[in-house]
């Protein structure tokens, strides 16, 4: 039966699945030991103590293995005990690692939940923020200012490095532009030509529209001297 799926990490409780188990894996636990040797070049022994045997399993031998045993007793405490590693810190490094990965994710989530309200806000959806909690607020100010002052900074890099007033960090929603308050020409026959607008026309509908503003008048040949 083939199964599917990571092997969950326990305990086998029944006995001869254990030693199913430990006869299969042994044979490949020896087979990296060796490559991690040779791979890596460095001294490196195993030994295993099986159930019911009374000699363990020493890779490469007993006394590669009495050698390492010994040099590694020689070390100060200082060095011996500095990659130590019992069940309890190697639980504590893996819950360090996923909280970690979770803090990752929960600002992810976040940074998306702020483009959200504020894409929201600026498309008239939301018309306030006083129902946010205080975390959310905090993140949204913060994000805010952030994108200020990188608009302020390329800003000043298109003025040419002069000095711009402060950015107020108040979003204000825009106001809706409503095609009633726009009044558009009527439908127009250019099959020949004589029923296109004229540019004071034009220019009257987009100002009104808050699309363009006309320039101011050019100075007549009497003003100047």
């Amino acid at each position: 039966m083939v199964r599917s799926g990571k092997t969950k990490l326990q305990f086998i409780v029944d006995r001869k699945e254990r030693k199913r188990t430990l006869e299969k894996r042994l044979p490949n636990l020896l087979k990296k030991t060796r490559e991690f040797a040779v791979l890596c070049d460095v001294p490196t022994s195993l030994v295993v103590y099986c159930p019911g045997e009374d000699r363990p399993v020493v890779w490469p031998s007993p006394d590669v293995a009495a050698d390492l045993l010994r040099r590694y007793n020689e070390l100060e405490d200082s060095q011996r005990l500095k990659h130590r590693l019992d069940g309890a810190e190697f639980i504590g490094k893996l819950v360090d690692k996923a909280k970690a990965e979770l803090s990752t994710v929960q600002r992810e989530i976040r940074g998306k939940e702020i483009d959200l309200l504020l894409g929201n806000f600026f498309a008239g959806r939301r018309g306030s923020f006083d129902d946010m909690s205080p975390e959310v607020s905090a993140a949204l100010e913060s994000t805010v200012e952030k994108k200020l002052r990188t608009v302020k900074s390329r800003l000043q890099e298109l003025n040419g490095g002069a000095v711009l007033p402060t950015l107020s960090t108040q979003l204000v929603q825009p106001a809706p532009l409503l095609q009633d308050d726009v009044q558009f020409p009527q439908a127009l026959d250019v099959s020949d030509g004589s029923g296109l607008p004229t540019t004071e026309e034009l220019q009257a509908v987009f100002t009104k529209s808050g699309i363009f503003t006309a320039p101011p008048p050019s100075p007549s040949v009497d003003n100047i001297v």
